[in-house]
């Protein structure tokens, strides 16, 4: 009779901090998560693996996150970065850092949350454009490109990675109103483009799932000049930005069978959520919320006076939190180099 296999007992005599590194090696990501809670006086270490004796293996790792911001949205970028942290501490992020609005200071997210800055020549993008920069990269790999005005809720990268469609996007419904006031409209489209056939369907472009490297500058020619900043050459025909024309170029490119797309629910609105839809005191590892919230359009900076201001406000303090943590457990060798540089900088100043 055949019997199912078992999970394998962990070896006698060996510490749980050992077993726990040793997991921890052989995962494809670090995404081993210890998280202590005291519960009736002890304490608990809650153990997530993600993948670890799923049944099957993640066809489609997320490697990167590229989180497209600028001036005037850095609060709701370091609640951004700060929700990913919550649930993925190891994954490379990487800031599309659009000088648009003028530079900013991310000193903070690039110490303290390991976030890397997109290396470009091109310092000012505009609208939406700095989220086509990891489309022309040179090499292939697994990634999701978010605006930073989004948070995670809880592990939403582990279902998103079940599924190798060389696009993945929010599945929603938009009145043919909202397509035509944000996207396109696709009769106009259709007339001027007789080879394009709408399939009733468009997509924010806010949080996608995609390969970078899947497209070449040479296929966005007709509707972006690549100056700086970027200027689009049908913005009265392709609206908000990029996302006009990114839409029409991948169901172009689904049309004609050069691409393959999945919709999927993994985004909320802030403004179509109640409060109560969300309870920040089980945002744990173990979060029931598998999905994203979005506050995109016109927003306020002042966190307190957006939708959802509960959200933002938790994962500012979770921002704040992990600062101070840092900055009280230096390590020797951090402290030397603190030491270092402030030294140079007496002596710089000495001799002036």
């Amino acid at each position: 009779m055949h019997q199912s296999a078992r999970k394998p007992n962990p070896p006698r005599g060996v510490g749980t901090a050992t077993l726990l590194r040793s997991l921890a090696q052989v995962l494809r990501r670090d995404a081993l998560i210890i998280e202590g809670s005291l519960r009736r006086g002890r304490l608990i270490y809650v153990l997530s693996l993600h993948a670890v004796y799923s049944g099957a293996a993640l066809i489609m790792q997320i490697t990167r996150i590229f989180v497209a911001g600028y001036r005037r949205d850095v609060r709701f970028t370091q609640c951004c970065v700060a929700s990913i942290r919550r649930w993925y501490p190891r994954i490379h992020i990487s800031l599309l850092k659009d000088e648009i609005a003028g530079p900013y200071d991310t000193s903070e997210l690039e110490r303290y949350f390991h976030v890397e800055i997109f290396q470009t020549q091109v310092k000012q993008f505009g609208w939406g454009m700095a989220k086509l920069e990891p489309l022309f990269l040179p090499s292939r790999a697994r990634c999701l490109i978010i605006d930073s005005d989004v948070v995670f809720l809880g592990p939403v990268l582990d279902e998103l990675e079940r599924h190798d469609e060389d696009f993945i996007v929010v599945n929603e419904s938009h009145p043919i109103e909202s397509i035509r006031r944000n996207y396109f409209n696709e009769q106009t489209v259709q007339r001027l483009y007789p080879s394009f056939q709408f399939p009733g369907y468009v997509f924010n472009t806010g949080q996608i799932v995609t390969n970078t490297g899947i497209f070449a500058r040479e296929d966005f020619a007709p509707f972006v000049s690549f100056t700086e900043p970027r200027q689009p050459l049908q913005p009265d025909l392709f609206l908000c930005g990029e996302q006009g024309f990114l839409n029409y170029i991948v169901l172009s490119k689904i049309q004609d069978g050069s691409l393959t797309l999945r919709r999927q629910h993994f985004m909320k609105w802030a403004a179509a959520m109640n409060s109560k839809d969300v309870n920040t005191d089980v945002l744990t590892i173990l979060s029931p919320y598998k999905f994203m919230v979005h506050w995109a359009g016109p927003k306020s900076e002042s966190l307190s006076a957006n939708p959802m201001n509960h959200l933002l406000e938790y994962f500012e303090g979770e921002y704040y939190r992990r600062i101070k943590a840092k900055q009280a457990s230096w390590s020797l060798s951090e402290i030397r180099g603190w030491a270092a540089e402030m030294w140079k900088h007496v002596r710089s100043r000495s001799t002036r």
